[in-house]
């Protein structure tokens, strides 16, 4: 009887939570895929480069769409043996010049759209995808239209809440590098990363 009750427990949770993943394929489609629905972000790599933090590996790439729109996706993961030490909004807030003010657009469990506040004042629009404390991944750039599109797209039920964008958030061109600032220091002295906790420890 255990057992069933067990069962029918998890069945309802795996039901009950939609998961999402933010992917980039061989042929440079990245798509993000959120409760069987795919919304393709961009299609075109112009520039990509990778980092390595000894035990922090981050993949930078720059797309772009048939208007000429410009994304910025990143992923980054840890060694087998860390992971990140805090939460994915708040590693990218220190990624992103260690931002101190974010709005929330809209958050279902693994994905988060945020409006983020950077050290000059401005906006950006940021899509983040944290399921793994190993692996977090969020592509940034979006206008705010495009930005509410997508939350609209993914919600899903009527009565849930998607924020109004409180300020209009800046867009990128070709022109654009990276605006987020990968450092040793932020990495090793914040600590970013820290050795992988056990299951007793947390």
């Amino acid at each position: 009887m255990k057992n069933i009750i067990l069962i029918l427990f998890v069945a309802f949770v795996f039901v009950g939570c939609s998961t999402s993943s933010l992917k980039l394929s061989k042929s440079y489609e990245l798509v993000l895929n959120y409760s069987s629905k795919n919304i393709l972000l961009s299609n075109k790599q112009l520039d990509s480069k990778s980092l390595n933090f000894k035990d922090l590996f981050v993949d930078i790439y720059k797309m772009q769409d048939e208007s000429g729109r410009v994304l910025f996706y990143e992923n980054a993961h840890t060694a087998i043996d860390f992971e990140f030490n805090f939460g994915g909004l708040y590693s990218v807030m220190y990624i992103f010049d260690d931002s101190k003010k974010y709005e929330e657009v809209y958050r279902r469990n693994n994905l988060r759209l945020v409006q983020l506040k950077l050290k000059n004042g401005e906006y950006l629009n940021v899509l983040i995808q944290a399921s793994d404390s190993q692996v977090y991944s969020y592509v940034y750039g979006f206008s705010n239209k495009e930005f509410m599109k997508i939350a609209h797209s993914i919600k899903l039920k009527e009565d849930e809440k998607i924020q109004e964008l409180k300020f209009k958030a800046i867009t990128l061109n070709s022109s654009y590098s990276a605006l987020s600032n990968w450092n040793d220091k932020m990495v090793f002295f914040t600590p970013l990363i820290i050795p992988l906790r056990t299951m007793g420890r947390r």
